[in-house]
């Protein structure tokens, strides 16, 4: 059986996620570290077409 990588059509995007999980935690007055630039969209529509074509278990 052959093993899948987690998000390899939007490899990246884990990234985005966790800078804006960094934001939602911080205090009011700390320093926000920025946010990485949003994947392109032909990435974010290549990552939803192989969702869709192989299910969520194969992502």
């Amino acid at each position: 059986m052959a093993q899948h990588r987690p998000f390899a059509a939007a490899p990246d995007t884990w990234r985005r996620l966790v800078g804006h999980m960094l934001r939602s935690y911080a205090a009011p007055d700390a320093p926000i570290p920025a946010v990485p630039d949003a994947p392109a969209p032909a990435t974010l529509f290549r990552a939803m077409v192989r969702l869709a074509r192989t299910g969520p278990a194969s992502a």
